[in-house]
């Protein structure tokens, strides 16, 4: 019989896509507690059955393919590892998020025992049958083989365990480096985690009048819209300052701006973000394949998106986590910021030195936390014009230097420079666009 935690998980998989998802809801309906029911919902989230939307709620979601590529499962373990399957290989589609090394007592091993774990061990039968009998499946490291019990086991209870002939560090280096990029892919926000839907999204049609629009945002307290046909497809945007000299009479297809940029679902965040800025536009209607609207994302959306991305733990394996956890802000006697990188071996290029590419890198994203720091916008880098000077060892520590040259509302210029002591090793001029908080 299905545990209530698999009850809920079948629930939510029986939901039609676009419905929202009710903890009380699901709770009422399968007589289960809220608790139950909030960690049901969580796992269907892990498992890309559900999402949660800012302004939106949760909601059932088709469970696509960038899911399945975005986390790592033992079937992929064992392609990875080249292993053996020794039972449960009808389980082998679990889906592994963390592991364990299973190399202490077992009473201690049970407390670390979760959801979307795997347990790496030798040969200890008892370790083998206690994380199978939670439903952990299971790695033999050093080519062992184990009892045709526990393998019984395994296929009672669909738990995969696999032989491979790996020791346990390198099996747990292997697994490490596939997970740190699956969490970096996991990061990567698309429109369609953060478009407003269609339902909740206001639009005018081309055939309708200005009258209409000044009642429509009388009603909304907007003032810029996306414009439809018949079909639903964009065919412009509209805002207040396309109404100068007109009349109420006046057709929204005569005045709109046609031609708009529009987003797709799967589109990147970062991409459309950076047309908006170009463009210095307030929000962009979200398209389907056949250009028919399906949604709005806006500048606040963005904004809102990138500061909670600025702390996600999945940052953590992005090559400017380990920039930024390297630089500290400082400031001299004068009261000028400065920030000092300490460099080690993972920055050094072949020579030796410090990599020019990568001090390109940093000094690009010094240019970005100065700008947050001091002025508290989200910058887009624009232009950036570096110029290298002198070489200096990877293991040595380097000062840089930001200075504003000019700002205005949605520009600024940085003027940056790189020392090593007293010598000058690099220098820089960025232009950063900014996102600007209202």
């Amino acid at each position: 019989m299905a545990t209530k935690h698999e009850q809920v998980i079948d629930y939510i998989r029986k939901i039609p896509v676009n419905h929202e998802i009710s903890v009380r809801r699901i709770a009422r309906d399968l007589s289960v507690s809220e608790g139950t029911a909030y960690r049901g919902i969580k796992a269907a989230e892990m498992k890309g059955l559900v999402k949660t939307k800012d302004r939106v709620g949760t909601v059932r979601i088709e469970q696509s393919l960038a899911y399945r590529h975005q986390n790592i499962s033992v079937r992929d373990v064992v392609a990875l590892t080249d292993a053996k399957i020794l039972g449960g290989s009808l389980g082998l589609d679990y889906v592994v998020q963390d592991f364990i090394v299973g190399a202490m007592k077992e009473e201690s091993i049970i407390s670390y025992l979760k959801e979307n774990l795997l347990l790496i061990t030798g040969n200890r039968e008892n370790v083998q049958k206690l994380s199978l009998n939670h439903g952990i499946p299971v790695i033999i490291t050093g080519g062992f083989q184990t009892t045709q019990e526990v393998i019984d086991l395994a296929d009672e209870k669909k738990i995969p365990i696999v032989s491979v002939t790996y020791d346990t560090y390198s099996v747990v280096k292997i697994i490490n480096k596939v997970l740190s990029e699956r969490a970096v892919q996991r990061n990567l926000v698309l429109v369609e985690d953060i478009y407003v839907p269609l339902k909740k999204v206001k639009f005018l049609r081309e055939n309708e009048t200005v009258a209409e629009y000044w009642e429509l945002s009388r009603r909304t307290t907007h003032s810029r819209y996306p414009v439809v046909n018949d079909e639903g497809e964009v065919v412009g945007v509209v805002s207040a300052k396309d109404l100068f000299n007109t009349t109420p009479f006046t057709s929204i297809h005569s005045i709109m701006t046609k031609n708009p940029l529009v987003a797709k679902l799967n589109m990147s965040v970062a991409s459309v973000t950076q047309l908006m800025l170009w463009d210095n536009l307030e929000m962009v209607p979200v398209v389907n394949e056949e250009n028919q609207l399906v949604g709005l994302m806006s500048r606040q959306d963005v904004l809102y998106t990138m500061q909670f991305t600025r702390q996600s733990s999945d940052n953590d394996y992005r090559l400017e986590a380990l920039i930024n956890d390297k630089i500290k802000s400082l400031t001299t006697d004068e009261g000028q910021t400065y920030y000092q990188f300490t460099s080690d071996g993972s920055f050094g290029s072949n020579l030796g030195t410090l990599s020019e590419t990568l001090l390109g890198a940093i000094i690009a994203f010094v240019g970005h936390r100065y700008v947050y720091e001091q002025f508290n916008e989200f910058g887009v880098l624009e232009a950036f014009n570096y110029f290298y000077f002198e070489a200096v060892d990877f293991n040595k520590s380097i000062q840089i230097y930001p200075e504003l040259i000019y700002q205005t509302r949605r520009n600024c210029k940085l003027s940056i420079i790189v020392k090593y002591g007293k010598a000058k090793i690099a220098s820089a001029v960025i232009s950063l666009n900014m996102l600007i908080k209202k």
